[in-house]
């Protein structure tokens, strides 16, 4: 009984050492081409339907040889090029990075698959130690490949490289390499990663890395603008503001997040919020004429008629070229003699009828120059201007010029609106 017992204990073992050799052969069978290639190098291209027909078989999609037998066959074509660096030869520099990337690729794929426990439930890392020194004097390359492609402006390869250059350092494969603490290059591939994902207008990949990209302090000013960008393109007004906000106190001399905070709230019409934002510059610096402008639009955004006209005609006594500020005081001086020309009874006879007329008269005289001179300098802007000067004439008593502005707004009216 004994003896029957050991003889089926010896089957069963012949039988497991069968299959097992019966495995491994059909390996050697199958990664034939692959040895053949690492041997005898040859364009990658000619190697990859091989690799990836073997990712999709059963008997070898999860097995960790195969992945690191195409990370050789992509160090066989990147030593190819790597040579003609070394010999100072014309070497192609897109197969160059290409084929870095690929080494990386699967490489970290190949120590994916040998995190995976055993029938026994236990890991047993075999490729860890000889993967890890295959790529990781290579990982500067990475970074450089990286920049070519961001100087090339292709921005899809670039932001490719910047991710496998940031990712490959939280993988277990490199943990000993502590890549997060002792490169300190990571912040600035960071940016480089967010900044392609903005001009790929990528906007919920430019958040990606953005905890590490903000280290970057040197791109401080373009990794807000990024970032406010993106929250507006994402319809995120809240994150839009708080990132405005955020810009402006870490780059308080960046107008852009000045100028787009103003816009937005007086899109928003937050004109009191406006006000004080302007204030706030303004009380740092007072002759930035630029923040006194905004504040001259909101003035009169809120009907404070006669503050955007002091204002205004100070910014017109430094820099006459402001066109939009003789609008601005042209524009205070006409609402301010329609407000009161629409609010006098139709009876010359009722108190104080001449006396408001006189001063919608004089307000509109006032408007007069400015409302022109707003003509001359931006003529295209006919809906803009035309109505007003329409209203100003005939108030006036303007007869010619009446007459051609009238002419000018009915065949406005009857040209088709494209």
């Amino acid at each position: 009984m004994n003896n029957r017992k050991v003889m089926m204990r010896c089957i069963f073992f012949f039988v497991i050492l069968y299959l097992c050799s019966f495995v491994d052969l059909l390996g050697q069978k199958e990664y034939k081409p692959l040895h053949n290639y690492i041997k005898n190098g040859g364009a990658i291209t000619s190697i990859l339907p091989t690799i990836q027909n073997l990712e999709k078989d059963d008997d070898f999609k999860d097995a960790p040889s195969l992945y690191y037998h195409a990370a050789l066959c992509y160090r066989k074509a990147n030593d190819v090029e790597n040579t003609k660096v070394y010999l100072k030869q014309a070497y192609d520099t897109v197969s160059f990075f290409n084929t870095t990337y690929g080494m990386f690729d699967y490489v970290l794929k190949c120590d994916e698959k040998d995190r995976l426990p055993g029938k026994n439930g236990k890991v047993k890392l075999k490729y860890r130690s000889k993967g890890y020194d295959l790529v990781i004097n290579k990982y500067l390359n990475l970074y450089n490949a990286g920049i070519f492609f961001t100087r090339k402006k292709d921005y899809a390869n670039a932001a490719k490289f910047w991710s496998m250059y940031l990712d490959a350092a939280d993988q277990p494969l490199f943990a000993k390499a502590d890549l997060k603490n002792t490169d300190n290059k990571m912040p600035r591939a960071a940016f480089w990663y967010m900044s392609c994902c903005y001009e790929l207008k990528d906007y919920k990949n430019v958040f990606k890395y953005s905890d590490v990209a903000i280290k970057d302090s040197a791109n401080s000013d373009l990794y807000y603008q990024y970032r406010a960008v993106s929250y507006a393109q994402l319809k995120d007004s809240l994150n839009y503001e708080k990132e405005l906000k955020e810009g402006m106190e870490k780059e308080p001399y960046d107008m852009f997040f000045f100028t787009n905070l103003m816009d937005y709230y007086n899109k928003t019409y937050q004109f009191n919020k406006s006000l004080a934002l302007a204030d706030s510059i303004l009380s740092l610096n007072p002759n930035k004429n630029i923040v006194k402008f905004a504040k001259s639009v909101v003035l009169y955004n809120m009907k404070n008629y006669d503050d955007c006209i002091t204002l205004s005609k100070d910014i017109l006594a430094v820099d006459s070229t402001n066109v939009d500020c003789w609008f601005y005081v042209g524009g205070s001086y006409f609402n301010k003699a329609v407000e009161i020309d629409d609010n006098i009874k139709p009876n010359i006879n009722a108190k104080n009828y001449s006396t408001n007329k006189q001063k919608a008269r004089d307000l509109f005289k006032e408007a007069l120059p400015y409302m022109e001179k707003y003509m001359k300098l931006r003529p295209e802007d006919k809906n803009r201007w035309a109505p007003l000067l329409y209203r100003i004439y005939l108030s006036l008593n303007m007869g010619k010029k009446f007459s051609e502005i009238d002419a000018l707004l009915s065949k406005q009216a009857e040209t088709p609106k494209k």
